[in-house]
């Protein structure tokens, strides 16, 4: 592979300052991906552009890239479909009216934690079902759109990035298993992995972190001061307490228009079908099932059910239905957009070698009481740069192992980092998917959810850095 030097760390910077400073998320990824492409055909912007037109048609080339940008936009149809039924609508009167459950901030964003940390199966799912289900009920209580994402993503990525039966945990296991195949390391993938589970500091943080600003209501920072024009907003009238005027007003009136079910059908059928499809993707093996084909199929099954409940109960005719439909894939354009361009940023980023350049220049230099440390370092460092934790998993797991038996440190410490550094970057990365879909979900723009909850996770890193400190040098 051609060495390029510090021109493979160029592109992600160019992209994530241009992103913190214009506050447009599509131009600062067009940039850094045509700065990247630039680098690769030696410098000439010519050929730049040529790379970065022919490389947004080659990003449908993955299979996997491809059914994830559909299900973005397939999931914005049955989000559609759920609003227009008064599916919405009937959950929060329900948990609010009915139930009196949610009655005020706090039991908004607490259910936000729940939902997410029950649905653990795969992360896209996981924000969008949490965002259509407190969204209504986040305006009503004036909890402002940059503190549900910051609330739905974070707790998402912790709680799934510490699950042993998903996604997240297969492509772990399976990247220990290598280092058992190799004769490095002895022992079983899952012990290890769930030892080293306990040491995903960043994950366990993070959730302790969003619990304290649920309860005590603290703000600070950029935080604070969304938050403040918020509630500004939102006292002077001038946001909906039942969501978009729009979406209201396009409620259907029909006498099964105030049923529950019309939420939890559409929804659980998309849900459920996410682990039966992996269960088949895998042949029997959960472990070993595609996450982007999973997600795909229950989409798709989702939309069937879909089909069948609405037209079955008359809420919708074929024709309505698929006008409905339509208008939510309408919606999804800007999303899709920004995911087709991450991941070609994510393409940009393994051809320039970016994961393996921060690897190298930073390798041997520091003490065996620093090597847990420095492995949280680069991979938050790496993840934040190509806003990619899978990614970043499959270079500095492996890292961390042989540098943890090189110096005598436990590997369980050195996994734990590397997973704890890689989520750092899937919540603060401007092309991260996972914030990407996390805005999408609460309606927050996205450069401000990304300036807003970067202070928080910021904060919690350094406490992380610091536990990570002192087991190197207590070891």
């Amino acid at each position: 592979m051609q060495d390029y030097g510090i021109w493979t760390i160029i592109t992600p910077i160019v992209t994530i300052l241009l992103a913190i400073l214009t506050r447009q998320v599509i131009l600062s990824l067009m940039l850094g991906i045509l700065v990247g492409f630039s680098v690769i055909h030696d410098h000439s912007v010519l050929l730049g552009v040529k790379g970065t037109v022919d490389g947004i048609i080659d990003t449908f080339a993955s299979p996997g890239n491809t059914r994830t940008i559909v299900f973005i936009v397939m999931i914005g149809g049955i989000m559609r479909l759920v609003v227009v039924t008064g599916g919405v609508r009937a959950l929060v009167q329900l948990l609010t009216y009915r139930t009196n459950l949610v009655k005020n901030r706090v039991t908004t964003q607490l259910l936000a934690i729940i939902i997410t940390s029950l649905i653990f199966i795969e992360s896209s799912i996981n924000q969008l079902v949490a965002g259509a289900s407190t969204k209504n009920l986040a305006r009503k209580y004036a909890v402002a759109p940059e503190k549900m994402a910051y609330i739905i993503q974070t707790a998402c990525i912790s709680v799934c990035s510490s699950a042993v039966i998903n996604g997240w945990g297969a492509v772990i296991m399976g990247l220990i298993g290598v280092q058992i195949s190799q004769g490095l390391i002895t022992g079983e993938p899952f012990d290890i992995l769930i030892t080293s589970i306990g040491y995903n500091l960043m994950a366990w943080l993070s959730l302790a972190t969003i619990l304290f600003y649920v309860f005590t209501n603290v703000a600070w920072g950029p935080m604070k001061k969304a938050e403040i024009q918020y509630q500004a907003a939102h006292d002077a009238g001038n946001i909906s307490q039942h969501g978009n005027i729009n979406d209201e007003a396009d409620i259907i009136e029909h006498p099964n228009a105030h049923s529950v079910l019309n939420f939890f059908i559409p929804i659980l059928s998309t849900v459920l079908m996410v682990p039966v499809a992996l269960y088949i993707t895998g042949d029997g093996d959960f472990s070993k099932g595609s996450g982007s084909a999973s997600v795909y199929w229950g989409v798709m099954f989702g939309t069937v059910v879909s089909f069948c409940w609405f037209i079955g109960r008359r809420l919708l005719n074929i024709d309505d239905f698929f006008k409905e439909l339509f208008i939510g894939y309408a919606n999804m354009l800007k999303i899709s957009s920004i995911m087709i361009l991450a991941f070609l940023m994510g393409n940009v980023s393994a051809e320039l070698n970016t994961g393996a350049y921060i690897a190298e220049i930073t390798h041997g230099v520091m003490a065996p009481g620093f090597s847990v440390g420095f492995i949280f370092i680069i991979s938050a460092i790496m993840s934040l740069a190509t806003g990619t934790s899978w990614g970043t998993f499959a270079i500095m797991i492996p890292i961390g192992v042989q540098l943890g038996l090189s110096v005598g440190m436990p590997i369980e410490y050195m996994i734990g980092a590397a997973i704890s550094g890689a989520i750092f970057g899937d919540m603060t990365s401007p092309i991260s998917a996972d914030a990407i879909v996390a805005s999408m979900a609460t309606d927050c723009e996205h450069i401000e959810h990304i300036r807003t909850q970067m202070p928080y996770a910021l904060v919690t890193a350094s406490i992380v850095l610091a536990i990570y400190l002192y087991l190197g040098f207590s070891y």
